[in-house]
């Protein structure tokens, strides 16, 4: 157990100085500069290899990295490390040439709906604005939601007030630092990161009693999941979420912002790819702590009533009780990481594709940021109201928004590489995806029933290439 490892003014302090410290970095590096719709959306297309692979890895850390990887090792072994570690680092890496591709088709760009509306007119335009939009309300709810868990437990503070205050603390910098400020604290928040997972969890495993610990948690909980490949984790686990992170950078406005900030086209694969190892660095060093609490012979006593706090109640019954302090401002550094960067994609995406351009003139460039800031506060206000949704699950949310962003997958991918795909099929598929797929799946998770989200998760992709892709030869030529 770890209920209660801090004081709820414990938690208060850790919230307020990790907020002084991003919100003085933010002022720092915005300081002497002009907020232009192009500064403040992309950085001034000016973001180097080093930090935009640091910011990348950072913003891909959402709450199932910090508490789904312990929690599928706890559960089912190494199999549910395979399923969750490889598809994960995998796609940032296949990211990167769609990246590359469309900065090369609408190289002075902001958003991939942007290049969609160009390619294939207003009505799918909508489609993906909608995709977008939820997908980035479901990221900053999911991001509370993890948070507010966490403090709850752990320091006893309301659920609710850990929510607004972070809220309050990101919203804070990112309205000040546009992407600027996200890729500054994202660089800081992943060197955090970094090092407090090679402090914690290797410390955490010495006092289990060294690697032989870990081994003996290979199988999960219940010892039964020893093989990589077994079938049942696969089919109940691995499909779904392959599918949802394989799609999860195609539907995500917070990479595609980052690829057209970088500076230098030639570099975004490479970007991309160093981003995919510096991300794949802490969940799986986090997932160390699933197999230990896996294994009977050190987790005795523990108590775990909740899969999701493996992770944190691993640190609180084998680390002196301050480490649960530094597990915690590791965890918030990877939330908040996302949260900026969810805050920022929203502001581009109104600002870009809803807003429009309104000239180049000095009045015309603040507006357009003002319209940006007022995005933010909007989507902070969504998302926080989302996490107090009764008996909300990181797990639920994760593949819930992993099969809506697989709605426009296939259509992405075939409008990024075939330039004859006939757009009259486009707006019909996703569109059906979207009906079809993404609520089977979600009535599958919230009735526990497997087949039923396997098979909204796999029509998602059946509908998206049958839909776009001719039946004929002859019309596949014409095309």
């Amino acid at each position: 157990m770890f209920t209660n490892s801090l004081t709820p003014s414990n938690g208060i302090i850790i919230l307020i100085c990790y907020g002084l410290v991003m919100i003085g970095l933010t002022l720092w590096v915005s300081r002497g500069r002009e907020k232009t719709k192009k500064e403040f959306l992309l950085a001034n297309r000016g973001v180097g290899l080093i930090a935009g692979a640091m910011s990348i890895a950072a913003s891909w850390i959402w709450a199932p990295a910090m508490f789904v990887a312990a929690q599928k090792t706890y559960q089912q072994g190494v199999a549910g490390l395979v399923w969750y570690i490889v598809p994960n680092i995998g796609t940032l890496i296949i990211f990167g040439p769609f990246a590359a591709k469309l900065r090369t088709l609408l190289p002075d760009g902001y958003t991939l709906p942007q290049y969609m509306r160009v390619r294939h007119g207003a009505k799918v335009h909508f489609l993906y604005l909608f995709q977008f939009f939820s997908l980035q309300i479901c990221a900053l709810a999911v991001q509370i939601l993890a948070i507010s868990s966490l403090l709850h437990s752990t320091a006893g503070i309301p659920f609710p007030v850990v929510g607004a205050i972070v809220v309050g603390i990101v919203l804070t910098y990112a309205v000040i630092g546009g992407l600027r400020a996200s890729v500054a604290t994202d660089y800081l928040q992943m060197v955090a990161m970094i090092v407090i997972c090679a402090i914690t969890v290797p410390w955490a495993v010495s006092r289990a009693g060294g690697f032989q610990s870990v081994i003996g948690g290979l199988g999960g909980s219940t010892g039964a999941f020893t093989n990589p490949l077994d079938p049942w984790v696969f089919y109940s686990f691995g499909i779904s979420i392959t599918i949802g992170l394989l799609s999860g950078p195609l539907g995500d406005q917070m990479q595609w912002q980052r690829a057209y900030a970088l500076s230098k086209n030639g570099r975004v694969r490479l970007t991309f790819f160093l981003g995919a190892l510096l991300f794949g660095s802490v969940p799986l060093c986090l997932s160390q702590l699933g197999f230990l609490a896996a294994n009977p012979a050190v987790s005795a006593g523990w108590g775990i009533t909740d899969p999701q706090m493996v992770g944190p109640t691993a640190i609180a019954n084998l680390l002196p009780h301050t480490m649960i302090v530094v597990y915690v401002v590791m965890v918030l550094a990877g939330l908040c990481s996302t949260m900026d960067s969810s805050l920022c994609a929203v502001a581009s995406l109104v600002a870009t594709d809803i807003y429009g351009s309104k000239g180049d003139e000095e009045d015309a460039q603040h507006r357009t940021v003002k319209v940006s800031r007022y995005a933010m506060v909007a989507a902070a206000v969504l998302g926080y109201l989302v996490a107090q949704i009764p008996n909300l699950q990181i797990l639920h949310l994760f593949l819930f928004y992993g099969t809506l962003r697989a709605s426009t997958m296939i259509p992405t991918i075939l409008t990024l590489m075939w330039p004859k795909l006939d757009s009259r099929r486009v707006f019909p598929t996703i569109l059906t995806s979207l009906l079809l797929g993404a609520p089977l799946m979600a009535a599958g998770h919230f009735t526990s029933n497997i087949h039923l989200s396997v098979m909204g998760s796999l029509l998602v992709v059946v509908v998206g290439a049958l839909g776009c892709i001719p039946f004929s030869k002859r019309q596949f030529l014409k095309n």
